[in-house]
């Protein structure tokens, strides 16, 4: 049995011992996914955020990043295959007048992404790869609280004095189901697969793999409980919270969180657009 598993989740390695790495292999298998399902209907790179969730960020911050002067900047968080910037062209038929730029850990080709015409970065939100006080907002829609402790300071770090931070965050009901019967029972299909010399399917591996990390997050009490753990947390990073509610489509359920960075009385001239990368990105295409 120990042995079938660690064959079988070889290429994504156990959040508990190394979470960057597992949200590194998962999410790089998981964009770059090109199969059939078993009705034989195209699955190719299903989107891995509930649509509302995104649908109300792009509408709570276009106010905001619509008034921006076209040589601010705004970074996108954990941006996957860049659906925010589709669906928010999809929404307004335009895109934002300022530069966007979107980040994400995974290794995704450019052939798959989205907006092609946005400039994107593969690092980790651990270490974001720009110099400091650059953005004028930063958005990230079910992303951030997935990402390592360090996240927070980074962001601060690369915010703008004044700048607004607008995160969707999932909320432990995400979790709030029987994941070791479902673990159970996938383990039994694996096991039923390898003695039969069955291929075991990506999808397969895949939805192992979400499984071991929201036990990983229901065990570690890694997701925001209360309003008041957001603002304390957050707070603690040195952000105020301008607004934390919660929002559902009817199945999935998630935490709305506007921030800001306070104003200071520094004078100091920041550097000119153009120069917000330190270069330590692993790529930035095009």
């Amino acid at each position: 049995m120990v042995l079938l598993e660690s064959e079988f989740r070889s290429h994504i390695p156990d959040p508990a011992s190394d979470p960057e790495g597992e949200s590194y292999a998962f999410y790089s298998s998981f964009y770059n996914l090109d199969t059939k399902n078993a009705k034989n209907k195209l699955w190719r790179n299903k989107e891995d955020s509930p649509d509302l969730s995104r649908t109300s960020l792009i509408k709570r911050v276009h106010p905001y990043i619509n008034a921006l002067p076209k040589d601010s900047y705004v970074l996108d968080l954990g941006a996957g295959r860049q659906i925010l910037e589709k669906e928010w062209k999809d929404i307004y038929d335009i895109k934002p007048p300022c530069q966007v730029v979107t980040l994400d850990i995974a290794s995704i080709p450019k052939a798959s992404l989205l907006a092609k015409d946005y400039e994107h970065v593969q690092a980790t939100g651990g270490t974001l790869p720009f110099r400091d006080e650059q953005f004028n907002a930063v958005v990230s829609n079910m992303a951030f609280d997935f990402m390592p402790s360090q996240a927070l300071a980074e962001t601060y770090r690369i915010a703008k004095p004044g700048g607004l931070v607008f995160l969707n965050l999932h909320h432990p009901s995400l979790v709030n189901y029987d994941i070791n019967r479902e673990l159970s029972k996938l383990r039994r299909k694996i096991r039923h697969k390898t003695a039969a010399n069955s291929e075991i399917s990506e999808q397969k591996k895949l939805k192992f793999a979400v499984y071991r990390y929201h036990e990983y997050l229901r065990d570690n009490n890694k997701l925001f409980k209360t309003a008041d753990q957001i603002r304390s947390h957050f707070g603690e990073g040195g952000f105020n919270a301008s607004r934390i509610d919660l929002n559902s489509d009817g199945n999935d359920t998630w935490w709305e969180v506007d921030l800001v960075k306070p104003s200071t009385n520094k004078n100091e001239s920041l550097p000119l657009a153009g120069t917000i990368f330190d270069g330590s990105a692993r790529s930035i295409i095009k």
